[in-house]
Parts: structure tokens; C-alpha cells; sequence
């Protein structure tokens, strides 16, 4: 894989179904316009009881790798350090979440990003699937979720998640036409992942905390840094019980507790990256609803500043 432009790294932790999907919108039966040659998927996979395994991994393609790895903590940091030091291509895309499927046009545009400025930083807008939020759909588990997916064709074509979906608007506020709050399909150079002194592995708490924001800001406030955002293309949460995704009764004080962890860290409470983004793809017509209220939440914003 010396020859790839891109290194993905997926971190997988009991969901061999999610992963499963996950990892087929990154093969290059699905992705549309690349080949194995420009990109290679590194998947790190937890040990548990409950695996994926590298059999299924490595079926998806020669560009496909499996790590296993015996994480002895609560977050995916350590995961994910040990991913990207198993890489040399000179960019990244990082899914801390394995459970996120992808739409087919993502790896073609993140590629192209980097051909436009070595610096991009690529964000990828989030969703959740179902009628609302995970955390707050009360009624929504594991059935509901696959029930969903079998209800269209998305392996032929992907753009059908938008309509079994919703925008996750707890990290896109006010739409994507701002900085998001973070990126769950986050594309950066491997020098300014380097520069930043890559993943903080203090951030330990349940799910990592913060520590995918985290990522995202350190090097979006990068002064060479460019950040683009894909208005047409989207990440696609599936649900598994994750830390943050799941009704929880407990979930606020959890999210005070990262957020109380990342002041201890940071020294100062946490903010999205600061500059516009620059837009990059094709918006589908399946998109571009999303692409309207992004439009109108700035309009709206805009009025009030």
C-alpha cells in the first residue's frame, strides 16, 4: 500500500454488524470514481467477545487491513494512535466510529481536497439514522435500526440513506456553512496530524470524551490549515448502545464530565474551529434539503450578528 495516497482508519469495538456496513461503503464497490491504488482502509478492531474479524476485513478488497488490538481502556484513543502509526501515506481520514456508514463519493472528494490545498482539513457532515436523534429516540434500538436499513437499497446506492435519516444537529449548529463542532470522517495531511502531536491519549474517559473534538480543533486552528466541508455527502450513525448515541439518563453528567475533562486539559472550555469552510462536491437532489436549512440557519445567523 505504499503507493496510496490516503490511509482511512476505522476503530471497531463490539459491532461486528455496524462495522460490517461500515466497511463496505469504504470498499471500491461502493465508493464511486477511485480505486484500491488511492486509498487503503486500516481497521483496528478491540478485542471483546464479540468480533469482526480480519476474514471479513480483508474480503472487501486487496486494499483492506486488520489490526487487532488489546486496548485495556474505556476510550479509543490508544486504538486509534495505534492505527495511524501503523500507516505511511502522507494523508489520513479518521473514523473513531466504526459504526458510521458513508456515502460513495466521500474518498473521491477528500482526495481531491488535498489537490487543492496539502493542508485541507475535510469534515464530512453527520446523521443519525431513524426520525430523530438516537439519543433522544426513545422507541429506537437494534431492530428498528436494521428493519431501516433493509427498507432501501443504499448498497446500490448509497444517497439513500439521506431519506431513512436525520441530521445530527447537536454538532451542526447552525448548519455546516460554520465549522462544525466536529467530523466523524475528519481528513487531514499526516504532517499536520504530526505537528499537533497526534491523538492525546489523556483523554480517557468512556467513548474517549472529547478527544474526537478534540483532534479536530487542534489542527483546524493550524494557521495553515484549510477547511473544507462535503454539503453533499454525509456519515451515516448506526446504532449500537454507543456511550453518547443511546438514551441515557445519565447522559448529562457524562457530558459534563468530558467537558469538565477537557477544561482540565485545555485550560479553557472548548470551541469549534473558528474559519469558514470552502465547499467541495456535487450536492444530490437526496441532499439537498440539508443544503437548504444549512443555508437558512447562516441567513439567520448572519441577521443576528
Amino acid at each position: 500500500m505504499n503507493s496510496a495516497l490516503l490511509s482511512v482508519i476505522v476503530i471497531v469495538h463490539d459491532m461486528p454488524r455496524q462495522a460490517a456496513n461500515t466497511l463496505f461503503t469504504l470498499s471500491t464497490a461502493y465508493q464511486l470514481d477511485v480505486t484500491s491504488q488511492d486509498y487503503e482502509v486500516v481497521v483496528v478492531e478491540n478485542r471483546t467477545d464479540n468480533m469482526l474479524g480480519e476474514a471479513a476485513v480483508t474480503s472487501l478488497g486487496s486494499n483492506f487491513r486488520y489490526l487487532e488490538f488489546e486496548n485495556s481502556t474505556q476510550s479509543p484513543a490508544a486504538s486509534l494512535a495505534y492505527g495511524i502509526a501503523n500507516t505511511q501515506t502522507p494523508n489520513l481520514a479518521i473514523m473513531i466510529d466504526g459504526a458510521r456508514c458513508i456515502t460513495p463519493r466521500v474518498i473521491k472528494y477528500g482526495l481531491a481536497a488535498f489537490r487543492v490545498d496539502p493542508h485541507a482539513m475535510v469534515t464530512v457532515p453527520g446523521y443519525h439514522l431513524g426520525s430523530d436523534e438516537q439519543h433522544l429516540a426513545t422507541e429506537y434500538g437494534e431492530e428498528q435500526d436494521i428493519a431501516l436499513l433493509d427498507s432501501v437499497d443504499w448498497r446500490r446506492d448509497g444517497y439513500l440513506l439521506f431519506m431513512i435519516s436525520v441530521l445530527f444537529k447537536g454538532r451542526h449548529q447552525p448548519g455546516y456553512l460554520r465549522a462544525m463542532l466536529e467530523s466523524n470522517c475528519l481528513f487531514c495531511s499526516r504532517l499536520d496530524y504530526d505537528e499537533i502531536g497526534g491523538v492525546d491519549l489523556r483523554f480517557d474517559l468512556p467513548g474517549g470524551g472529547m478527544v474526537n473534538l478534540d483532534l479536530y480543533r487542534r489542527i483546524g486552528d493550524l494557521p495553515q490549515t484549510r477547511l473544507f466541508v462535503m454539503p453533499g455527502e454525509g456519515t451515516f450513525h448506526q446504532f449500537h448502545g454507543g456511550v453518547t448515541t443511546k438514551v441515557d439518563k445519565d447522559r448529562e453528567a457524562l457530558m459534563t464530565a468530558f467537558k469538565d475533562q477537557y477544561l482540565e486539559l485545555r485550560g479553557e472550555p472548548y470551541r469549534s474551529v473558528e474559519q469558514r469552510p470552502t465547499l467541495i462536491g456535487a450536492v444530490t437532489g437526496w441532499a439537498l434539503p440539508t443544503l437548504r436549512e444549512s443555508a437558512a440557519a447562516e441567513i439567520a445567523e448572519s441577521s443576528v450578528s
